[in-house]
């Protein structure tokens, strides 16, 4: 019988299996394929990891309290260096993390992080380490979940008790919102769209005037009360509002000089903050996807690169609610979306003393395109 790693490929067929949140997962593969990396030296150099080397330390994983350890000589054999990482997410994505029956299905997700590690700028971190004549105390830690109000970091290495600037903020395929303003009150229109210098306060009392034909909170004990109500509808035309003045400002400001330079600055000023926060000079963005992985930096050199863009917008309102994507087209004439602006309206709901309640929830995304890893790629 063949190894299981050795046919990894030949076990994944349309996985029917529902994982908990991925990208919580992600962490601790992530997590595990870097403190596999940093410990794979051997003959005086870093090596390649595999897929097997990281499902053997997830594997190694007990419990969330768990930190798994390698003690490893450094490149020269003088000194001893201790690579540790650990792991705090929700108890549903941990437990699918740790499952042994669910590798198979994670797939994706380990080939893209051993990709991922095995590039060259992890690689020569790795050897930074391995070289620098110090028994260090290395510790890769994935616990974007523990604070995610105030940072946007998942995944820090940590070096003798110091924040190291290689921390990672951590998207799978389908995780593209990086930004979002929720409810129905105009002011999280304006929250959301004031950053642009996108003034929408001339609308207020037309949005006023439908939303609030929307009940707050939760009373509803069906869902289809709220299909039944029109509710979704009256949604959809609120935020229809704000969006198409949102767009005739955005293609006035992009027909102009003066106000495009305003605007890209704006624009890639709310990019950078929704995606990696306030410290983009030490944080990456990094999309794991089956197979493969995307990098990208939001420090002075994306900035250059927004203000040489060609940038225009496109209102789509074909869909149940409306979009603006903001399309870069480079110097071939190839366009693909740099970022867009997506209204969402669910049926939420909540559980209560008397039982289930269904409620309506408005969302308004900021959400990565293809082009956003082109213009900030490292």
């Amino acid at each position: 019988m063949k190894p299981f790693m050795e046919n990894f490929r030949d076990y994944i067929t349309e996985s029917k299996v529902k994982l908990p949140n991925r990208g919580d997962i992600a962490e601790g593969i992530v997590a595990a394929a870097i403190a596999a990396k940093l410990s794979a030296r051997a003959a005086g150099k870093i090596g390649i990891i595999t897929v097997a080397d990281v499902v053997d330390l997830v594997m190694r994983i007990q419990s969330m309290s768990t930190t798994v350890s390698n003690t490893v000589p450094d490149l020269t054999g003088d000194y001893q260096d201790t690579i540790s990482f650990s792991v705090a997410m929700p108890k549903k994505p941990f437990a699918a993390l740790i499952d042994p029956k669910l590798v198979e299905h994670l797939a994706g997700e380990y080939e893209g992080a051993v990709k991922y590690v095995n590039s060259a700028p992890m690689h020569k971190f790795a050897t930074r380490l391995a070289q620098n004549k110090k028994s260090n105390e290395i510790l890769v830690k994935a616990a974007g979940t523990e604070d995610q109000k105030g940072t946007k970091v998942d995944i820090s290495i940590v070096v003798d008790g110091v924040v190291k600037r290689n921390q990672l903020s951590l998207k799978v395929k389908g995780g593209d919102q990086f930004a979002q303003k929720t409810g129905k009150a105009f002011s999280v229109q304006e929250a959301f769209w004031s950053p642009l210098g996108v003034d929408v306060s001339s609308l207020q009392s037309e949005y006023e005037a439908i939303v609030s034909k929307i009940p707050d909170g939760k009373p509803f004990l069906y869902r289809t009360e709220i299909d039944e109500g029109g509710y979704l509808r009256l949604a959809a035309q609120a935020t229809t509002l704000t969006y198409k003045h949102a767009f005739n400002n955005l293609e006035s400001r992009l027909d102009e000089n003066r106000l495009e330079a305003d605007f890209v600055k704006r624009l890639a000023e709310y990019i950078s903050m929704g995606a990696v926060g306030p410290d983009a000079e030490f944080i990456e963005l990094v999309k794991i996807m089956p197979g493969d992985f995307k990098r990208a930096r939001f420090g002075a050199k994306f900035h250059q690169e927004m203000e040489k863009a060609n940038l225009y917008p496109i209102l789509a309102l074909e869909g149940s609610y409306p979009k603006i994507q903001i399309v870069y087209e480079d110097e071939d004439g190839q366009k693909s979306v740099l970022v867009q602006m997506r209204a969402k309206v669910e049926r939420a709901s909540s559980k209560t003393k008397a039982g289930k309640r269904y409620g309506v929830l408005m969302r308004n995304y900021l959400e990565t395109g293809p082009a956003l890893y082109k213009l900030a790629a490292v």
